[in-house]
């Protein structure tokens, strides 16, 4: 998570870069001119961060490790030495000379296509070391995640390389807002497949419980509206793949849900008869009957991929709603 804030931060602190670049708050308050570009060029390592964390590896463990990853930002900040120690007119000055040209730009600071270039090299080599170093996980949604996040990385780069060459091909420079404008649209799209938002689920005035109780007394079926209704969003939750993230819980459901534990827990039993964890189990049995059927993975890979901890409990499952152990369930339908 610090490694996600830290990425959020540095995006919002560059938005807020544009802004004030756009206004005549550079010439009012000049000090802030290129003064966080050290810490933007930071945000490929961000992303390498969270992918190296999202499997259980520190990419910050050994001393090396972080003069390796601060060598963007310290090179940056070197650089601009020159520039922040100019009269805030100066300041002004060449930045106005900059967006009139870069070529007129005379301070040794990074500007334009030098410092994204840093950033777009950064990209480059952290998507570069995160294929050396390979994925640690057997989990196929962490594998996605991690595929999306590489691609990110690749993106960045391209964007940034594509827009240095369109300078020195054609003399054209555009704002590097426009050059995020692809990383953006990628994240908007991971945003829309990928997220489970809360869902709102219109509740009935509610029943007293005593009347409620009495009423399940003289009608064990009886199931309110309301409780099939949240059953149904329970039921879309576990049919986009959340019954294989192994750290689920009753709790994590609900809010995925919008809803709370107990109306969740009450649904669940009363519309299947089993409680939670027996519930989902038969998500993942399904799953894993279909991936031994269809796929060639190993026991163990899909034991986790649908979701279980560990392969013992998931054979004690499997033999319980199947009748057999996961291995006699592949050889008896290859044969078939």
């Amino acid at each position: 998570m610090a490694y996600l804030l830290a990425l959020v931060c540095l995006v919002i602190l560059q938005s807020l870069e544009f802004m004030y670049q756009a206004s005549d708050l550079m010439e009012r308050f000049p000090f802030f001119l290129k003064l966080f570009d050290p810490l933007i060029v930071m945000m490929p390592f961000c992303i390498f961060g969270y992918i190296r964390a999202i499997q259980g590896d520190n990419a910050l463990n050994k001393a090396g490790d972080w003069w390796l990853h601060a060598a963007p930002m310290i090179l940056v900040a070197a650089l601009a030495i020159p520039f922040w120690s100019m009269p805030g007119e100066l300041k002004v000055h060449w930045m106005f000379k900059g967006r009139i040209a870069e070529s007129l730009w005379q301070p040794i600071t990074l500007y334009g296509n030098s410092y994204l270039a840093v950033i777009g090299a950064s990209s480059l080599f952290y998507w570069w070391l995160q294929r050396k170093k390979g994925i640690n996980t057997r989990k196929a949604a962490v594998r996605e995640w991690v595929g999306h996040l590489q691609l990110i990385q690749l993106i960045i780069a391209a964007s940034l390389t594509i827009r240095i060459l369109v300078y020195f091909v054609f003399g054209e420079s555009f704002s590097v807002a426009f050059v995020l404008a692809p990383t953006t649209a990628y994240l908007t799209y991971l945003l829309l497949t990928h997220a489970h938002p809360p869902m709102h689920i219109q509740r009935t005035a509610p029943v007293p419980l005593a009347s409620k109780e009495s009423a399940k007394q003289n009608n064990p079926t009886l199931v309110d509206e309301t409780d099939i209704t949240l059953f149904k969003e329970l039921g879309n939750a576990m049919e986009r793949g959340l019954f294989r993230e192994s750290a689920l819980t009753l709790r994590v459901l609900a809010e995925t849900c919008g809803t709370t534990t107990h109306q969740a827990s009450a649904a669940i039993n009363l519309c299947t008869g089993s409680n939670f964890y027996e519930w989902i189990n038969g998500y993942r049995i399904k799953a894993a009957c279909e991936a031994l059927k269809d796929t060639r993975h190993s026991v163990t890979e899909i034991c986790y991929e649908v979701g279980f901890n560990s392969k013992s409990t998931f054979n004690t499952a499997f033999r319980k709603q199947v009748g057999c152990t996961p291995t006699q369930y592949r050889k008896k339908h290859s044969s078939q």
